[in-house]
Order: structure tokens, then C-alpha cells, then sequence
């Protein structure tokens, strides 16, 4: 029986790119380096803010520029992650109805702790009860520890729950935790990338994850 739902943060749950973009091209901007496009960044996106970087400026090998540009990136993003983020549509409604039929929450998500903590609190106001994000000690997804910890704190066992994400990277992250997976059409990933990794299911609209509950 399915008790609880894990979700990824940004291209499940929140439309993020465009406060990224803009976060990114600061930094870019300061040292010079090109400035990047919504569909480059969207493309870049799913493994972090080192990841994000390292793809932006490909031509950087010194490591102390790339972790100089990272910690910058991530100072400037912690201020303004949330000026044109927002839920894609029927986000907020799947939410209330995992609350009102008592599922439990989680989100895991390779963005940054403070910045996890700050969307999800000025976001989702107590809809979702675990979030989980970059922290010292615990390894990014698609290792499966963020799946691990957010079990124990929601007192979930790997069957009960389903793990929601638009990504390879969350898709690789289910199946080595050993979750049944959906994967979601509407965010960093088109249909095709998503399919070729077998998830459980394929939804386009937020609605047909309720309809899975129901049949599950």
C-alpha cells in the first residue's frame, strides 16, 4: 500500500529555470563568460550547482575558478531563488489532496540545503513534511542516500512510497532505491530521455498522479 510520495524540487514541482538563468548569467557576467539561455540551462539542470557550472563554462578546467563561481552562484541564488519561481499548474492541487488523504511528503533535491528549505517553506506552507536538499555528508542524487534519509524521517519503507521526478537523474535515483518511479513530461526533460529509462509511469498533467493512487 502507497502511504507516501517523494518528489524531486525543480522541474517536478516548481518552474525554477528563469531565477537560475538569471542567478547563473550574474555570476557569468561578473567573470565574462557567455551568458546562457533558457534552454541551456534547462538542459544543464538535475545534478547540482557544481554541475551546473561546470557545464555553463565547459572550457574551465582550473577547479578553484569553477568552486569560486559556485559559491558565488549559490550566495546570489539564496537571495533571489524565488522572484520568478513558481508551481507548475495542478502542483498545488496534488499537494492539498496528498495532505487531505493523509500521504506523507518529501521532497529530495540536489539544490542546495537553504535553498530547499527556503522554496518549500515560502512555497508550500506545510504541504510537504520532509525537504531535503545538499547538505554535508550526504551524497547527491542519483545516489540513492537522500532516498534513504527521507524514508527514515517519514517512517516509510521503499514500498510505500512512489518517487516523482522529470529527470535521468531521478529516474536513476528510484531505481536504485528501489522505488517505483513516475516521471513527469512538463520539466527539464522531453518525453523521449524519460522513456528510454523504463520508468513505472509517464504523466503529462499533475491529475494523473491522484489517478495512480487510486489504482495502486
Amino acid at each position: 500500500m502507497i502511504k507516501g510520495v517523494i518528489f524531486d524540487l525543480d522541474g517536478t514541482l516548481l518552474d525554477s529555470v528563469t531565477d537560475i538563468m538569471n542567478s547563473l548569467n550574474k555570476i557569468l557576467g561578473k567573470y565574462d563568460y557567455e551568458l546562457k539561455n533558457y534552454q541551456e540551462v534547462r538542459s544543464y539542470l538535475g545534478n547540482g550547482a557544481q554541475k551546473l557550472v561546470e557545464r555553463s563554462i565547459p572550457s574551465e578546467k582550473d577547479r578553484e575558478v569553477l568552486n569560486r563561481i559556485v559559491s558565488e552562484y549559490n550566495d546570489y541564488y539564496k537571495k533571489n531563488s524565488n522572484i520568478d519561481t513558481k508551481p507548475y499548474d495542478g502542483i498545488m492541487e496534488l499537494l492539498e489532496y496528498l495532505k487531505n488523504h493523509n500521504y506523507k511528503t518529501a521532497i529530495t533535491s540536489n539544490k542546495i540545503q537553504e535553498g530547499v528549505t527556503s522554496l518549500n517553506n515560502d512555497t508550500f506552507k506545510g504541504l510537504i513534511d520532509v525537504a531535503i536538499g545538499e547538505r554535508v555528508g550526504l551524497k547527491l542524487k542519483p545516489n540513492p542516500d537522500m532516498i534513504y534519509l527521507a524514508l527514515k524521517e517519514l517512517n516509510l519503507n521503499a514500498d510505500e512510497v512512489l518517487y516523482v521526478g522529470d529527470t535521468e537523474v531521478d529516474l536513476l535515483t528510484a531505481q536504485n532505491a528501489k522505488l517505483k518511479s513516475i516521471a513527469v513530461t512538463w520539466g527539464f526533460r522531453d518525453y523521449e530521455v524519460l522513456a528510454d529509462l523504463n520508468p513505472n509511469y509517464i504523466v503529462n498533467e499533475p491529475k494523473e498522479i491522484i489517478n495512480i493512487l487510486k489504482e495502486v
